[in-house]
């Protein structure tokens, strides 16, 4: 947030026990082939860092599992939807599907692979930036966070100063029957 970049993770440390893992077809009886294809592939995988996003901030689930219970943040990006780093994920079975005949390319066969999950993640509405780097840098700068209820009240401030000062606008949840929702926080100069 502070240096308009997000961080990538190395994908081995992703919660999701099957993250990376594929099935394939090949019809090719040369075994030394199939064998390069596959050692292509995990090579390419080794150069894939992934931070993980999502199309949504109103999911339940996802307060509770990646905010601490209402007591994190959710930061807005905006990244262009043509991006070359961005893909959307695609969810279906426990292992993604890789058919060597369609898919020649190591790096695209290790993008595709990243780019799909399990139907039971399909909540997360998960968008990743698959990049080489620790950091992405953002191609604009963050001009929102919404904060969870249960935000620590001295950690809230602090954010609060720090998003006033960087032209940062702060939001906070509520829950009600219609679900969650987020109302603006004032500045704190319009409290007095």
């Amino acid at each position: 947030m502070f240096n308009d970049r997000l961080y990538c993770a190395d994908w081995t440390m992703l919660n999701d026990p099957m993250e990376g893992q594929f099935v394939y077809s090949h019809r090719s009886t040369d075994e030394v082939d199939r064998s390069a294809h596959l050692d292509d592939i995990r090579t390419e995988k080794k150069k894939v860092r992934i931070c993980s996003l999502s199309s949504t901030y109103d999911s339940h689930l996802l307060w509770a599992h990646y905010a601490d219970g209402f007591s994190g943040v959710a930061i807005e990006v905006d990244i262009p939807d043509n991006h070359p780093s961005l893909v959307k994920m695609e969810y279906g079975g426990v292992f993604t599907n890789v058919n060597f005949q369609d898919i020649n390319v190591p790096r695209e066969t290790a993008r595709h692979i990243f780019a799909s999950k399990y139907i039971d993640w399909s909540y997360e509405k998960e968008f990743r930036i698959l990049h080489g780097e620790h950091f992405f840098e953002l191609p604009n700068p963050v001009r929102r966070i919404i904060v969870g209820h249960r935000m620590n009240p001295s950690l809230f401030e602090a954010l609060r100063i720090i998003c006033e000062r960087k032209d940062i606008e702060i939001y906070r949840t509520g829950i009600g029957d219609e679900g969650i929702d987020a109302d603006s926080v004032p500045a704190l100069g319009e409290l007095w």
